[in-house]
């Protein structure tokens, strides 16, 4: 570990895998880059609460940091509080806390943490100036704009700082911000802008509106390409993490067109987030991301009800909410992801009906595309719904988020209590994943589709539900594998007649086969005995005129019988037919 000035941590209980070091962690990488042009040695670090002391023991015993920066919002606010006065007590280093939910709680924060220092809003202004303070004396914590503090028993808040305006000013997040590296060396997550003018309920964002600024395309481009440059043998994922990545039409075109234009030299895929209304006013900017190479796409979908879309402030309606899923799926976006949220405004038993059957409805106009994630309701900082749960029909029964770590509802209504959300997301889970398979089996995903997931399997990181779906089914991933690898056809693709193709199972018999009287089962397919014997010859040895030979199959009725049980496996995933 080498000498930091400073050592940003963005930790978290409920990650036991490298997503924190991507994503929406990226503002703790960005600060370290922003330190390091103002001529500080700062490294960021976005992982588990324990990992994260294990390298401020490290670091803080060895004397190679100065100052600690967290970042605290509404997941990770307790970890915050105990991590503060934990470096405190030990290690009597400053301590700097930024982030919504600090922000959000003012003097109790300051007085549960004991931190020096909690920093509002964005900081590569505030930050700096709080470094020169720490380290060399340098002005007076009264000056510095945008920071809350304690002078004795008093909580200062001082002006808020102002805004980044110029984003192209930013460094670029290099390999050095990283005090453990890069875990997944091919992604990189690039902001393209901040600030969003929507006002959603239960958003942070929805609460302190920011302005929204933009990098230039050619300082987006110029980042991207300098990753890329130095991976060139390997296929990348780039992940935009704006909330308003569509805001612009003419932007989004002109970025559009740079990444195709990149994508002819470089192998990269990338993901973005799309607003609903706006993508279904302006269904161009559609086009131009699925043909920049966009792999995935984040709807804001949330609600299965206009009353609750509209309670949200999303702006959008149930039918544009179909429409833009549709236009995602021709234009050819591979994933098109939103969450449901459960537990949320106006929460009823009808209303959670009504989101199950819209998530279905979603899910088979996707045709293998939507993927829908069920989400318990957040009481986020500040929000609308959280000043005011009343007005919204809802009881916040944990507010400071002690009880959950991501995985426990928060809020009831006075009919359904945080047992019955729960059991709610237990059921519209169960619903999803077998509609998905039930789709699958019955050929309501296109096979080309299917085989396209398949060839990504083994290199591909980002593999999506339905995937993850598959791959733990092994007679369905067998059946795929054998279509992808060539090994095997449909009936309906073969070029030579079917009593030429060979039949042949997708996995070992003696594994998966069941046996109770007189009836078996393979998989999913109910077998007669006589239908079981087709399927011991069906190895991909012999032809199906063979097969038939074989099984005393003499007359035409017979014949019939083979045909319609190898079609029948067929339509149950359990055979293939090869030409050879």
């Amino acid at each position: 570990m080498r000498n930091n000035d400073v050592i940003f941590f963005n930790l978290h209980r409920r990650y036991t895998n490298t997503a924190p070091q991507f994503g929406g962690f990226i503002g703790t990488f960005i600060l370290a880059a922003v330190m390091k042009q103002n001529g500080y040695e700062a490294q960021g670090f976005a992982g588990t609460v324990m990992e994260g002391k294990r390298l401020i023991d490290e670091a803080c015993q060895a004397h190679k940091v100065s100052v600690i920066g967290l970042y605290c919002d509404y997941e990770n606010v307790t970890e915050n509080i105990k991590l503060c006065r934990y470096i405190k007590k030990t290690y009597g280093l400053p301590v700097m806390v930024g982030g919504p939910q600090a922000t959000a709680l003012g003097q109790k924060f300051l007085d549960d943490s004991g931190c020096d220092v909690v920093s509002r809003y964005e900081g590569e202004l505030t930050v700096p100036e709080l470094l020169d303070y720490f380290l060399d004396g340098v002005g007076s914590l009264d000056t510095i704009k945008g920071i809350m503090y304690k002078k004795g028993d008093e909580v200062v808040v001082n002006p808020e700082q102002d805004l980044v305006e110029n984003l192209d000013a930013l460094p670029f997040i290099d390999d050095d911000c990283y005090l453990t590296g890069r875990r997944q060396y091919n992604q990189l997550s690039i902001m393209t802008g901040r600030g969003c003018p929507f006002h959603c309920a239960f958003c942070h964002e929805g609460h302190h509106t920011k302005k929204v600024r933009f990098r230039s395309v050619d300082n987006v481009i110029e980042e991207i390409e300098a990753f890329l440059k130095q991976r060139p043998e390997e296929h990348c994922y780039i992940l935009f993490t704006d909330d308003t990545f569509t805001l612009i039409p003419k932007r989004v075109k002109k970025l559009c067109e740079r990444l195709k234009t990149l994508r002819e030299t470089y192998s990269f895929d990338w993901f973005c987030e799309g607003h609903v209304h706006t993508l279904h006013v302006h269904p161009e900017m559609i086009s131009y991301i699925a043909e920049a190479g966009a792999r995935r796409i984040q709807l804001g979908i949330e609600a299965g009800t206009q009353e609750v879309l509209d309670a949200y402030r999303k702006g959008s309606t149930l039918d544009e909410i179909r429409d833009v899923v549709v236009r995602c799926r021709d234009a050819g976006i591979e994933q098109i992801y939103s969450n449901i949220i459960l537990g949320g405004a106006f929460f009823t038993r009808d209303v959670y009906e009504k989101n199950l059957q819209f998530t279905k409805e979603l899910i088979r106009l996707g045709q293998g595309c939507v993927e829908i994630g069920v989400v318990s309701y957040w009481p986020l900082a500040e929000t609308s719904i959280t000043n005011h749960p009343e007005q919204y029909d809802l009881k916040i029964v944990d507010k400071d988020f002690i009880t959950s770590v991501g995985d426990f509802p928060q809020t009831e209504t006075d009919e359904i209590n945080r047992w019955d959300i729960v059991a709610m997301m237990q059921h519209m889970e169960d619903e999803i994943k077998q509609l998905m398979l039930d789709m699958l089996y019955q050929d309501d995903v296109p096979v080309e589709r299917v085989i396209s997931w398949v060839k990504k399997y083994k290199y591909d990181g980002n593999r999506g539900m339905w995937l993850l779906y598959l791959t733990a089914e092994p007679d369905l991933y067998a059946y795929y594998q054998m279509l992808a690898s060539g090994e095997g056809r449909q009936s309906k693709n073969l070029s030579i007649p079917l009593l030429e193709a060979h039949p042949m199972r997708v996995a070992s018999l003696y594994r998966y086969i069941r046996k109770e009287a007189a009836e078996y089962t393979f998989f999913n397919c109910s077998l007669s005995e006589f239908e079981i014997q087709v399927l011991i010859y069906s190895t991909g040895k012999l032809s199906v005129r063979e097969i038939m030979e074989h099984v005393g199959a003499d007359d035409a009725e017979k014949k019939d019988t083979v045909i319609a049980a190898l079609k029948k496996m067929e339509k149950h995933k359990v055979l293939v037919f090869c030409e050879i």
